[in-house]
């Protein structure tokens, strides 16, 4: 956080504040370092309340412009406080409007929310996440490393020791997997590796990303970690 000028105000999610702060060293249990709020405005958003009541999809939400740009999205589980952002891409008059859901840490690893029964494993994905002969990789291949040789449910699911609260994160899943059946909606989380190479880096726009066809060539790249195991 010492990367932005202590002028930055800085968006916390609900109960952040009396969950993390002070900061160590004061508080020897939090996270978080003090120094890194010393001298900065700290605003803790309460959604459900600012928002009145809003919902997008199951979470609350908070129109943080005021203008439908961007909103901040109440979605628990992973830590207190936890939130993700939805940022408004395109908004034409003639077609539906498009969004990136910047998902945080609500998952750290794509396998924890796809396949789903909204996007199953497709029986051909292309471009192929690993390299082959040919650009189109079989999805039978990699639906058979899966733990229940399913195709409509994720790889990997979260454990306690990851979560605050493991039944609240799995909820937030879910939610996120609602969002991520949306044409109009591009899902990307924190952690995503395989997203590198994928997208572009800020400064850089991701307005176009439908143009682009980006949900199509990034959805399954994650699936290229499991090459060795077919």
């Amino acid at each position: 956080m010492t990367t932005f000028p202590s002028s930055t105000q800085l968006i916390v999610g609900p109960g952040f504040k009396a969950a993390h702060l002070p900061g160590y060293p004061i508080n020897k249990d939090s996270p978080n370092l003090q120094s890194d709020f010393e001298g900065r405005d700290v605003r803790e958003v309460d959604i459900k309340r600012e928002g009145a009541g809003l919902k997008i999809g199951r979470f609350y939400a908070y129109d943080y412009f005021g203008d439908g740009s961007f909103y901040l999205l109440d979605t628990p589980g992973h830590t207190v406080g936890h939130m993700c952002g939805l940022a408004r891409t395109t908004a034409p008059l003639d077609k539906e409007a498009t969004f990136v859901m910047m998902g945080a840490d609500a998952c750290h690893h794509a396998g924890e929310f796809r396949p789903s029964q909204y996007q199953p494993l497709p029986t051909e994905i292309s471009p192929s996440p690993k390299p082959l002969p040919r650009p189109v990789c079989p999805g039978h291949l990699l639906q058979e490393v899966h733990c229940n040789k399913s195709a409509n449910e994720p790889y990997y699911e979260a454990t306690e020791g990851f979560c605050h609260n493991l039944e609240t994160n799995h909820w937030t899943v879910e939610g996120m997997q609602e969002f991520d059946a949306s044409d109009d909606i591009l899902l990307i989380i924190a952690h995503d590796a395989s997203l590198l190479g994928a997208l572009d880096f800020f400064p850089d726009s991701l307005n176009h990303w439908r143009e682009k066809d980006l949900d199509a060539k990034t959805r399954w790249r994650f699936l290229g970690g499991f090459s060795e195991a077919i």
